[in-house]
C-alpha cells in the first residue's frame, strides 16, 4: 500500500450548491489527490445542476477540469437512500461521468412507518431486496456501490451493515467505515474483527462521541492508531477518504483554504500509519 493510498476529501467541505467548479479548484489547489463527489449537496431542486437534464454534461465537464488540475474524482455519495431508485439511477450516471468507482448509499435504516428498523435480520433482508435492482446497471458503468455504517437501527452496528454485503454477495457491493459514527454508537474500531467482510472504503472524521460532528482527525476522542491497527488487521487496501467537513463549511470563505490545507496535514500521518 506504501504510496498509494489517496488523500480524498468529500466536495461537503463547501456549502450545499456552492459552485462544483470552483469547489474543484481548491481542494486540488490545497494539495489532495482526489475528491469524494457529494451529490447529495446537489438534490435541492431542478436548479441544481445534478437535478436538471444536463447532469451527465455537468459531470463529464467536471472531470475534464479536474484532469487539467491533476487531481480525480474517485468517490462519490448519492442522496437519499436504498430505497429511493431514481435518485440512485441518477446518482450511478453521475459516478460514472464524473470517473468515480466508488459510490455511497445509505442502507435502510427505518420502516415504512418511520419506526427504526432495529432487527438484524429485517435490516439485511429489506435492504438486500432494494439494492438488487441497480447493481447490475451500475456494474456495467464501472461502479462499485457501497453502504455505510450509520447512527440508527441496525445500521448502528457495523457487523450487520458488512452482513448485508456478505448476504448480497455481489462483486461490486462493499461497504464504508464511518468512524465518527462507530465512535457515537460505541463500537471501538476492533469491530472491524468481527465484521463478515472488511470494508472497501472510509468515511474518517472525529467527534467527542456525544454527535455526530465530522470534526478533522485529532479535534475529537476517536483513537486513531487503533483504527489504523484495526483496519490494517483485516487487510484495508483502499483510499485514505475524509468526511470531516464541519468546520470548513462553518468557516468564512476567506479561511476556507487553510483549513483545507491544515485537513491535508491531519490526514498524511494518518495515511502514513495505514501504510506502514
Amino acid at each position: 500500500m506504501k504510496n498509494e493510498m489517496k488523500i480524498v476529501t468529500t466536495t461537503s467541505v463547501f456549502p450545499r450548491g456552492y459552485s462544483a467548479e470552483k469547489a474543484l479548484e481548491r481542494i486540488a489547489a490545497a494539495g489532495f489527490d482526489a475528491l469524494d463527489m457529494a451529490l447529495d449537496y446537489w438534490d435541492y431542486g431542478p436548479d441544481s445542476p445534478f437535478m436538471g437534464g444536463g447532469y451527465l454534461r455537468w459531470a463529464a465537464g467536471l472531470r475534464e477540469l479536474a484532469a487539467a488540475l491533476g487531481v480525480e474524482y474517485t468517490h462519490s455519495h448519492a442522496p437519499g437512500g436504498a430505497d429511493t431508485p431514481e435518485l440512485i439511477e441518477r446518482s450511478v450516471g453521475t459516478a460514472a461521468a464524473l470517473g468515480a468507482a466508488f459510490m455511497v448509499v445509505h442502507p435502510i435504516y427505518r420502516r415504512a412507518d418511520g419506526a427504526d428498523l432495529d432487527d438484524p435480520e429485517e435490516f439485511v433482508r429489506l435492504n438486500a431486496e432494494a439494492i438488487a435492482p441497480w447493481l447490475e446497471e451500475a456494474r456495467k458503468r464501472g461502479i462499485t456501490v457501497l453502504t455505510e455504517n450509520l447512527l440508527d437501527g441496525a445500521s448502528r452496528d457495523p457487523r450487520n451493515v458488512a452482513e448485508l454485503v456478505r448476504e448480497v454477495g455481489a462483486d461490486n457491493f462493499g461497504w464504508c467505515y464511518d468512524t465518527g459514527h462507530a465512535h457515537c454508537t460505541g463500537h471501538a474500531p476492533d469491530v472491524l474483527t468481527r465484521c463478515a467482510v472488511a470494508p472497501l472504503s472510509l468515511h474518517l472524521q472525529d467527534n467527542d462521541a456525544s454527535g455526530d460532528e465530522h470534526l478533522m482527525p485529532g479535534d475529537g476522542t476517536v483513537d486513531w492508531s487503533a483504527v489504523a491497527t484495526a483496519l490494517k488487521g483485516v487487510g484495508y487496501r483502499g483510499d485514505c477518504v475524509l468526511e470531516a467537513h464541519h468546520q470548513i463549511k462553518a468557516a468564512p470563505d476567506a479561511e476556507r483554504d487553510d483549513l483545507l490545507v491544515r485537513l491535508l496535514e491531519r490526514a498524511r500521518p494518518l495515511r502514513d500509519l495505514l501504510c506502514n
